[in-house]
């Protein structure tokens, strides 16, 4: 995916940090602020000289372009239309722009500042395929579960029920556990620490589970193997339901998908 946005400013520390000052005009906002707002990240921490971006070929610090796409080097251009890539002390190319980007977001005005003004190829719908790899083997258990022509053992419910556990899944939430949940605040990192440890335990469990749930757990252990291979540079914003990454949303719902049979089969309740 393409990014490209203006900043007002752009400042460092030398030492890898970034700071950004970016002007967001909004037509559809009135004249109260004249539709116009700057947004400015936290300054350096302890005092930390900030110093400039400056364009090499001008020196002009201000009203700098960023683009690049994602993964890659980023971009910067000048107004004075002089288009350079950065190198700044602590931070390869690929993440200034990493780091550009998710400060931007960052200074969201808020509702009515959606992403798409913030890229170039605005009309691009991020992909889900890790919900689409796993989609065929959950069809099949499911169809299985419900027409009665799999029905969990012992053996297979105590597998379904170690998992669902290791995952936070419950068959009851208490009043008072879904207002603990409603106030936690889980960062991507979390979240992505949640997919390793439920994928590695869906891998472990299908090495070590006979019969067809065993099955089962290593055909979608496998489909949602690239999941294992996620690392923070691989989350790149985009707009979802869930405010996550929609990489990491597509993980979450496909290890969810699989979640979803097990309960059904451990529970017997496969009228869904």
């Amino acid at each position: 995916m393409t990014w490209n946005f203006a900043t007002s400013h752009i400042g460092h520390d030398g030492a890898g940090n970034l700071t950004l000052e970016v002007c967001h005009r909004r037509a559809d906002y009135g004249n109260r602020f004249g539709g116009v707002f700057w947004l400015s990240t936290p300054p350096p921490p302890d005092g930390t000289p900030e110093l400039d971006v400056c364009c090499p070929l001008c020196m002009a610090d201000r009203g700098l372009t960023v683009s690049g796409a994602w993964g890659g080097p980023a971009r910067l251009t000048c107004v004075c239309t002089h288009s350079w890539t950065p190198r700044l002390p602590g931070l390869s190319p690929e993440d200034v722009l990493r780091k550009l980007v998710r400060l931007a977001l960052a200074s969201d005005p808020g509702p009515g500042m959606p992403l798409w003004r913030m890229r170039a190829d605005h009309d691009a719908e991020p992909p889900t395929p890790l919900q689409q790899a796993v989609h065929p083997y959950v069809a099949d258990a499911s169809r299985a579960l419900n027409r009665r022509e799999w029905q969990f053992s012992d053996s297979e419910c105590s597998v379904a029920s170690n998992l669902l556990t290791r995952a936070g899944c419950r068959s009851y939430w208490s009043p008072e556990a879904l207002e603990a949940l409603a106030q936690e605040r889980r960062t991507d990192e979390d979240h992505l620490k949640w997919v390793h440890e439920n994928l590695q335990a869906l891998e472990d469990h299908g090495r070590t589970t006979r019969g067809r749930l065993g099955q089962f757990l290593s055909d979608c252990a496998a489909a949602l193997r690239p999941a294992a291979l996620l690392t923070m540079d691989d989350l790149e914003p985009g707009k979802t339901w869930s405010r996550m990454p929609p990489v990491l949303d597509d993980a979450r719902g496909a290890l969810g998908s699989v979640h979803v049979v097990l309960t059904a089969g451990a529970t017997g309740d496969v009228d869904y």
